[in-house]
């Protein structure tokens, strides 16, 4: 056996000293709820979200269930009970084992006997190529770009892989916690702070009192680390989902690593299922606790590739179409300012379709109101009139008006395609001034709040208007009967949609 997690110090951690060091998996989770660990070297951007979760869902399992329900006092402790967690088996924590009919971290046994026999083949020569982010072009990031890996590349590249990835063609299933196998994962929860520790710790308080909630679709003492059970691809061998422990560590791939000369090789084989039995009528709602849920059809947020736009965090924020998974739930012991953080990277058909990831400040004043019910509700009303009112403005203001001025003067010539890049722009300005707006309004009177919002839409508009008439293509013979068209629809209907920006409004 080699590269095991709970003594090798196989992960370069950036203290908060800016010394570097090598740490093992329990010295990591002793750090974290110590918040003495400033960021890890070799996680590239995409692997954050799952190599948060894997150590928010182990560290809440190990505490409940090997530590009685407080985390272990210190690295020792942490190994300990890590290896309590598999059943004592030290081999499910090595990155090798030679004898595959064992467990190894994220690599189930082979009953087969052998790689070969079992149709395992070694063709992942790199890390990146193991790691869910396909790149069809190489433009953002390049293929094969880890040259040399080390350890921690493959263990990152697992993690991602094992805890995130969906459906690639026949024989390559996804995991259990999305909507489908095009689906994705996201995270969406709040943190105090921005940092590693204090967001891991905030998560794994949620989750140890969320636990006994998901009692009743689960197996408290079940299993918990999914890899330690044998798997020969067979449909049938599949675990059923409520025999699991709530927050139990999934693997979606049969692979296995080899030590060849000092080289790590990677193998994988094709399955006939998914490892985890769910219904398909679950939609991916497992209670995973990052995981927005649609209230109307009961299923798991799918984010598509526009990302966490303004409109649709506030909808999920403020509890409109979306329950709220409980790390987004605001708690009792939450004090003072806070982040609503939220990340997801959106799988397309052959091409990674955006790494999405957002952060919004609350502050203190937002924070109080969100905490009370009756303020809350009225805070999501007054978000979703804001939505409402830039859409209204998008629709009845600006694209009549720069469709004019394109047009030449011609109303009935207007091609939205055309208007797009104003209408882009603008909502892109409301997008990044959404949330610090709606904050800012939490003191005001509704007056106050509508005449603050409609102003702002209102000087925008104006900026994207402005810009059309600077830069829209148009006829020379036409151009004064096409700006004054404009002006004069831009206008009027301004004063319609935004009669709180006039301060002649009633």
């Amino acid at each position: 056996m080699m590269y095991s997690l709970l003594d090798d110090p196989l992960f370069r951690v950036r203290l908060p000293d800016n010394t570097v060091q090598g740490a093992s998996l329990p010295q990591i989770l002793h750090r974290l709820t110590q918040d003495n660990l400033l960021s890890f070297e070799a996680l590239q951007a995409h692997q954050q979200q799952p190599w948060h979760s894997f150590l928010v869902q182990l560290a809440a399992m190990t505490t409940a269930r090997e530590a009685d329900g407080a985390p272990p006092a210190n690295a020792d402790e942490w190994r300990d009970a890590l290896l309590s967690l598999a059943d004592g088996d030290d081999a499910a924590w090595h990155l090798v084992v030679a004898d595959v009919s064992c467990p190894a971290f994220l690599q189930s046994p082979v009953p087969a006997g052998t790689l070969d026999d079992a149709g395992y083949k070694a063709d992942v020569p790199t890390p990146d190529q193991l790691d869910v982010l396909i790149t069809s072009k190489s433009h953002d990031v390049k293929a094969r770009r880890i040259r040399h890996p080390e350890p921690e590349h493959w263990i990152y590249a697992l993690v991602t892989l094992q805890t995130m990835e969906g459906f690639l063609g026949r024989g390559n299933y996804g995991v259990v916690r999305m909507n489908g196998g095009f689906g994705n994962r996201p995270l969406v929860g709040l943190s105090p702070d921005l940092s590693w520790g204090d967001h891991f710790r905030r998560d794994v308080d949620v989750l140890l009192s969320e636990r006994d909630a998901l009692s009743e679709r689960y197996t408290l003492d079940g299993p918990a680390l999914l890899w330690t059970r044998p798997w020969d691809g067979a449909k049938d061998s599949a675990i059923p989902l409520a025999d699991c422990d709530p927050y139990f560590l999934e693997i979606c791939r049969r692979i296995r690593f080899q030590d060849d000369d000092g080289d790590l090789v990677c193998w994988r084989a094709n399955t006939k299922g998914q490892r985890v039995d769910a219904p398909d009528s679950l939609n991916g709602d497992t209670g995973d606790p990052w995981t927005p849920i649609e209230k109307s059809s009961g299923k798991a947020l799918t984010l598509p590739g526009e990302g966490f736009t303004y409109d649709r965090l506030q909808d999920i924020v403020f509890e409109g179409e979306y329950a709220p998974p409980p790390a987004l739930q605001f708690r009792d012991s939450d004090d003072g300012h806070m982040y609503v953080v939220a990340r997801a990277l959106v799988r397309g058909q052959g091409k990674t379709e955006g790494l999405h990831h957002r952060i919004v400040p609350v502050p203190n004043d937002a924070l109080a109101n969100l905490r009370k019910k009756s303020e809350r509700e009225q805070l999501a009303q007054r978000a979703q009139n804001r939505v409402e009112r830039v859409q209204e403005v998008q629709r009845s203001v600006l694209y009549p008006a720069i469709g004019t001025l394109l047009g030449g003067g011609d109303t009935e010539a207007i091609d939205f395609e055309d208007v797009a890049p104003w209408l882009d722009a603008f909502d892109r300005t409301v997008d990044a001034r959404f949330f610090e707006a709606l904050w800012a309004s939490v003191d005001m009177s509704d007056r106050e709040a509508r005449e603050h919002w409609a102003s702002l839409l209102w000087e925008e508009a104006q900026t994207q208007f402005d810009d059309a008439e600077d830069h829209a293509p148009s006829s020379s013979t036409r151009y004064w009967r096409a700006r004054s068209s404009a002006r004069t629809i831009f206008h009027g209907a301004a004063r319609n949609t935004l009669k709180y920006a006039f301060s002649d409004a009633s």
